[in-house]
């Protein structure tokens, strides 16, 4: 499982910002640096497409041309930068794999037809599928759940759990503290690696995003259910700026309580 990006919308150091963060990430560099949030599972299942996609396809070990997966959360930019999805045909591309298949709610289902032109015949390159929650598909090998997010409540925001029948990953960005539903449906099921939310850093929020105490908690409720075992791994991405810690700062606060925190090229094996 690879993190290319594990940034918030605004990245690390942000957009046009002069915080000290971000003055210190750009003098630190490194694992600092954090790009629009993107994963890429067995080099083959895509999670967002962000409009720092091609930027990971020049620096990470990602076959863009030749994926036809892709999972979407929701419609904010950063995680559905649609826009460059129109690349995806002759003349502007060549060679790239057949049909790339999107899945994902109807408010990332209108953004992409809006943003697809007359010319050049782009959306026959794509095929879109409406999902619902609780209702699993096959995509390839895996079978993958979506379930709902606490994040923007204008649109059904998702979170997926997904499994390839033998590893299962909860993916949970960008959410809040989970739904009473999303318990319910989770409990007793064996997780192996559970991404989370964690704009807020070291504070709490859970509202709509969620900060280490937030992640403290759903570890905790996780492990009361029975998902969990001493195999399980807790990974926490999706960084804000506004959080004001640094990689090493969120280390030391993250890693005596079980958590792992993704960087932008991180990769874990499940």
């Amino acid at each position: 499982m690879l993190y290319m990006g594990t940034g918030a919308a605004e990245g690390v150091p942000a957009i046009f910002c002069n915080c000290s963060l971000c003055v210190r990430a750009r003098e630190q560099k490194g694992k600092n640096i954090r790009t629009r949030s993107q994963t890429l599972i067995d080099g083959q299942l895509l999670i967002d497409f962000p409009p720092d996609s091609y930027m990971h396809y020049l620096h990470n070990d990602f076959p863009l041309p030749d994926i036809t997966s892709l999972l979407v959360t929701h419609s904010h930019t950063d995680h559905f930068y649609a826009t460059d999805l129109t690349m995806r045909t002759e003349p502007l591309a060549h060679q790239f794999a057949g049909i790339m298949n999107i899945y994902g709610n109807q408010t990332v289902e209108e953004s992409f037809y809006k943003h697809m032109p007359d010319t050049f015949n782009v959306v026959s390159n794509y095929r879109y599928h409406r999902i619902s929650f609780f209702v699993p598909f096959t995509m390839g090998s895996y079978e993958i759940t979506p379930l709902p997010a606490n994040h923007d409540k204008t649109e059904d925001c998702v979170n997926y759990l997904i499994s390839d029948g033998e590893k299962q990953v909860l993916y949970a960005h960008d959410t809040g503290f989970f739904h009473s539903e999303v318990w319910s449906f989770l409990e007793g099921k064996p997780l192996d690696l559970i991404s989370l939310d964690c704009t807020s850093g070291a504070e709490s929020e859970g509202t709509n995003h969620m900060g280490i105490p937030d992640c403290e908690q759903v570890k905790k409720r996780l492990e009361e259910l029975g998902c969990t075992n001493d195999q399980t791994q807790f990974v926490l991405s999706h960084f804000s700026h506004n959080c004001g810690l640094n990689h090493e700062e969120l280390l030391e606060i993250a890693t005596p309580l079980g958590f792992t925190i993704a960087f932008d090229g991180f990769e874990i094996t499940i």
